[in-house]
């Protein structure tokens, strides 16, 4: 059990005993410019404490939950103070230099005992070597992990791979290689987790697994606090709610609300025999965190398994792994309740709002849909969309798309950019200027983009849309599950399209750490039609047609 109080006798005798952390109360400034501070993140005492002397450390953590801080500091207080060589390893070179420019360079210089440990242009202002940083009698090196080139012919004392589930694995093993000739060598990882088993999540579960205990004000039980153990519940009615109105945390032994505020807490390891620590941090850790606000966080979250996934390791700490491996017969049928088929278009869509997309392989794969707003029911504030498929089905020929688009008034296609690249922008190019715009689209890893869910990029000029592929299947599946997405009564009658739906499922890419949507050796061409007809409604919605679901 520890408190900060504990600390507080005399500065200079924790200066001696607590190099670190002495260090933190004396000089350090944190990203806002304010100095350190503990009472709201007691749980960051004992790592500023214990630091300098284990051998190293894997903290699995929510965001701003004060590490990435804490190591900076530990860089700088092992070269500075110290004399080791410490080398803080990022993502990519890119995400090294917007961090040694924007963080560490304002900090060198605003920190008087920072800055007179500096030497020539770093310590002039002018910014110095965003890689290597003479710093007192030592030295950091800041690394981009995409780079091969700056993991060979350097040693270190120290090495801190930060965002380890972003960092390229392969780099990573050079980098370790490089604490070979240390006498007293630390190996620290930290990040957010993405998946079960994989990456810093793989890594936190083989050491000794601990979590941050808090006390009940109430019956003194000590208790890791969980936001579905200890936060939220779901009513008769399977509603989310609050278990104590107030947002406090309830006691999982007395079953009553109790006050966070207490000045001690304790890390309880799960594996204590196990040598290697191990640190959870989540944000429900934070004494000043406001569990009301997360609970509206986590409300909206819910039928999104993009923004569920990012509740789970951003706020929590923990990995997320997606229920639903794939689309089962069970949810097509429950989905197949539309009018027929409609093979005709005609009159009646102009005044409809129809989407269409278009996987091209050896045949054209169309789905086209209207998209209807539902009143919402009870316990329900906003009108709740339906995308109504009306057609399914194969073209032979880009002349049979351009007329479907045309007999069904279509508002907004969205077509496959490969491999017929020269064909779809033949037909965008058809289209362009007149009622019914034409998209060619292309995946890529792409990160969200505000509050869109699968990180949608528009390039006006050349009418290409670029989506994450995982996201925008996460999201079809999500519209599916959730009955937003209907098809025609007789759909199964379309040739290939109920085994083309269930093709895709979502699988462990274990070279890329990240979870995929994989088809294998089986056509998906009618769920990639799908997709494709789901952007165009988020292209026709962005017009401010409908308000996107």
């Amino acid at each position: 059990m520890v408190g900060l109080d504990g600390y507080r006798a005399t500065l200079s005798a924790t200066c001696s005993l607590d190099p670190l952390l002495g260090l933190a109360l004396r000089a350090h400034r944190n990203t806002r410019g304010e100095p350190m501070r503990f009472r709201d993140r007691p749980y960051l005492i004992e790592l500023y404490r214990d630091l300098p002397r284990i051998e190293g450390v894997d903290v699995c953590k929510g965001v701003q939950t004060g590490i990435s801080e804490l190591l900076l500091l530990y860089a700088l207080e092992r070269t500075g103070w110290a004399g080791k060589i410490a080398a803080y390893v990022l993502p990519t070179y890119s995400v090294r230099d917007r961090f040694v420019q924007r963080r560490v360079n304002p900090l060198l210089l605003s920190v008087p005992e920072y800055r007179e440990r500096l030497g020539g242009d770093d310590r002039r202002g002018r910014g110095g070597n965003l890689k290597l940083k003479r710093f007192g009698p030592g030295a950091i090196l800041f690394l981009g992990s995409n780079t091969p080139g700056d993991f060979v012919e350097f040693s270190a004392d120290v090495l801190i791979v930060d965002e380890f589930d972003q960092c390229d694995p392969a780099n990573l093993a050079k980098a370790r290689d490089r604490l070979r000739a240390s006498t007293s060598p630390q190996f620290i990882r930290i990040g957010n987790p993405t998946l079960p088993s994989t990456g810093i999540a793989g890594v936190y579960d083989k050491s000794d697994r601990r979590r941050w205990f808090s006390r009940c004000s109430r019956c003194s039980r000590w208790q890791s606090i969980g936001w579905l153990t200890h936060i939220v519940t779901r009513d008769d009615g399977g509603r989310w709610r609050l278990r104590d109105p107030s947002g406090a945390p309830v006691c999982e032994r007395c079953g009553r609300g109790f006050d966070r505020g207490a000045k001690v807490g304790a890390w309880v390891a799960e594996h204590p025999s196990v040598a290697r620590r191990g640190y959870r941090i989540s944000r429900l850790d934070g004494l000043s965190e406001d569990y009301t606000r997360l609970f509206a966080e986590w409300v909206e979250a819910q039928g999104d398994s993009s923004a569920l996934a990012a509740f789970y390791t951003s706020v929590l700490g923990e990995p997320f792994e997606f229920s639903g491996a794939r689309i089962t017969v069970e949810m097509l049928a429950g989905a197949a309740v539309g009018e027929p088929l409609d093979y005709g278009g005609g009159e009646d869509y102009a005044d409809r709002l129809v989407t269409m997309g278009v996987d091209v392989g050896s045949v054209l794969n169309v789905t086209i849909s209207v998209v209807d707003q539902i009143d919402p029911d009870e316990g329900e504030t906003e009108p709740r969309v339906v995308r109504r498929a009306v057609f399914v089905g194969a073209f032979r020929t880009f002349a049979e798309v351009s007329d479907a688009i045309r007999r069904y008034r279509v508002s907004v296609c969205v077509i496959d950019a490969m491999p017929e690249t020269r064909k779809a922008k033949e037909i965008r190019d058809e289209f362009l200027g007149g009622a019914s715009q034409v998209w060619l689209c292309r995946f890529a890893p792409t990160a969200r983009v505000g509050t869109h869910p699968y990180g949608l990029r528009q390039d006006w000029k050349e009418q290409v849309v670029t989506v994450d592929r995982t996201q925008v299947f996460d999201t079809a599946f999500d519209d599916l599950r959730d009955a937003r997405r209907e098809f025609p009564e007789d759909v199964f009658t379309v040739l290939g399209w109920r085994e083309q739906m269930r093709a895709p499922v979502r699988v462990l890419d274990e070279g890329r750490s990240r979870i995929v949507w994989t088809e294998g050796s089986s056509p998906d061409h009618y769920r990639l039609s799908d997709v494709y007809d789901r952007i165009a409604y988020d292209l026709a919605a962005s017009g401010g047609s409908y308000h996107a679901g």
